[in-house]
């Protein structure tokens, strides 16, 4: 037979006091004599006693869950984001609840602020969601705080963001002063708003510089690069540089390249976003923009943790990156 669990009477029973007593301590209740204090906490630790996280709800009016809608987890950005934010708010006492919707079906994303609705939650987060989604996950959870990553400034809520026109402008600074004239923009999804301030980036450099600016419209896949890359490699007059909108466009163009016998970086220079792990094993390995998506997680829940124990005045934060030179660029030579 089982050994019993142990509940809040059994501790209270071996410290010889009340389970109110032991609510108080558990919910560290300022008014409590400390030799009180300690042996509530001896009898918890002998009974390895654990607080059933539905009775602390009841007590607290808290569930210490926090809600995150997001989509294309799998990718490296998002993924990583959500480590740093898990590991944050578990330190804090918090468990996080990821929800993974369809950003372009609006029953997925209804469903998911549904879900979130009735799980009572302390907070919400979302990772680069479109603005549409975001309102309605405003007005659906009006009275808990909200921070959002990837997406425009607000007045109505807390935006962490990483400086994606900064970061563009990195990669094309590097780019030009390295010669190169005729410049390609493989672009995120055009709904994306990372994507998007990436895009103004590149215009903006291409502006200052006067040249041509031309954007290709693709997505986050591998395989969209890929298209790309062969759609380009059959133009009989090439760029001579490409800046593509993360990492994983840029290794697909990168096969696409090779494959039709065109030399990455002698030819075409090559420029990602993201800084993925992989891309350092490219071949070539991958010239790009590091996201310091450790720093945007912890930073993201930082402020969701603060807006929960004081509300505050909403702001945007913006988190730096910087470009990180590897072997798929070089200064341009003549054709």
């Amino acid at each position: 037979m089982l050994n019993k669990k142990a509940n809040i009477y059994d501790v209270a029973e071996r410290a010889g006091v009340s389970h109110q007593t032991v609510s108080r301590v558990l919910n560290n209740h300022p008014n409590l004599k400390l030799s009180t204090r300690e042996k509530v906490e001896m009898a918890i630790r002998e009974l390895e006693y654990h607080p059933s996280h539905a009775a602390r709800q009841l007590v607290t009016s808290q569930s210490n869950l926090i809600g995150l809608l997001l989509t294309e987890s799998d990718l490296y950005g998002p993924s990583s984001i959500l480590n740093a934010m898990e590991r944050e708010a578990r330190s804090a006492g918090y468990s996080v609840l990821s929800i993974s919707i369809l950003a372009d079906d609006p029953q997925s994303w209804q469903e998911g602020i549904e879900q979130l609705r009735r799980l009572d939650i302390d907070g919400v987060m979302t990772i680069a969601l479109p603005q549409i989604v975001i309102d309605e996950v405003s007005k659906a959870i009006p009275r808990v705080p909200l921070v959002v990553i990837d997406t425009e400034p607000s007045e109505e809520f807390d935006v962490i963001n990483i400086d994606n026109i900064n970061g563009a402008q990195f990669a094309m600074k590097h780019l030009i002063e390295s010669g190169h004239t005729k410049i390609v923009h493989v672009s995120g999804p055009a709904n994306a708003y990372e994507a998007q301030m990436r895009r103004r980036g590149y215009e903006l450099s291409m502006k200052g510089a006067n040249l041509d600016s031309e954007v290709i419209e693709g997505d986050w896949s591998i395989e969209t690069g890929f298209r790309i890359g062969k759609e380009l490699a059959m133009r009989n007059d090439l760029p001579t540089a490409i800046f593509c909108a993360n990492d994983h466009l840029a290794l697909g163009i990168l096969k696409a390249l090779h494959l039709a016998g065109i030399h990455v970086p002698s030819e075409v220079s090559l420029i990602g976003f993201d800084d993925i792990p992989e891309s350092s094993y490219f071949t070539p390995a991958l010239t790009t923009i590091k996201q310091d998506f450790n720093s945007l997680g912890m930073t993201a829940m930082n402020k969701l943790l603060s807006q929960l124990k004081e509300s505050s005045d909403h702001e945007t934060l913006m988190i730096q990156p910087i470009l990180v030179v590897k072997e798929s660029t070089q200064a341009l030579t003549k054709r």
